[in-house]
């Protein structure tokens, strides 16, 4: 009698260890799911109510344009590329430079929201240019992303 109950108490606490084990399998498996799942998950654009009201005080012109064509250049398309699709040569440097002709923009699509985007940046990847660029100069680069980026 005391030899089936010694094995009863063990098999019944192996019974309680698989269950625990299985339990933790299966909440670690959710996690990582939900994890995945939420890196794979497009961002939403984050918009800039503030930026959005800011209006381009510089003409939209063809000088506007070379002027902010020439300033990209010089400023910009070592990471977003000569083209302005994200793949600059220093890219790989850090985080993912945003194709700046794509239909989509993460930090917001109007001319405000790129101003501000520019002028105080958006992460350790992309650095404020206010101390690098006038305002002026900010808006022309504006103007001349218009010019390769998706049309409004």
């Amino acid at each position: 009698m005391f030899l089936k109950n010694k094995f009863a108490v063990r098999s019944s606490r192996f019974a309680v260890k698989r269950l625990i084990a299985a339990g933790l399998v299966v909440v670690v498996s959710f996690w990582l799911l939900s994890a995945i799942t939420a890196a794979n998950v497009e961002q939403e654009p984050k918009r800039n109510v503030e930026a959005q009201k800011l209006k381009n005080p510089e003409p939209a012109n063809d000088e506007s344009i070379e002027a902010g064509k020439k300033l990209y250049q010089r400023h910009c398309a070592s990471c977003h590329g000569p083209q302005g699709k994200g793949d600059g040569s220093l890219a790989l440097a850090g985080g993912t430079p945003s194709d700046l002709t794509d239909d989509e923009w993460d930090f917001g699509s109007t001319d405000g929201e790129i101003f501000v985007a520019i002028r105080d940046g958006v992460s350790t990847d992309m650095l404020a240019y206010k101390d690098k660029m006038t305002e002026k100069q900010i808006w022309q680069t504006v103007h001349y992303l218009r010019s390769i980026g998706p049309k409004k």
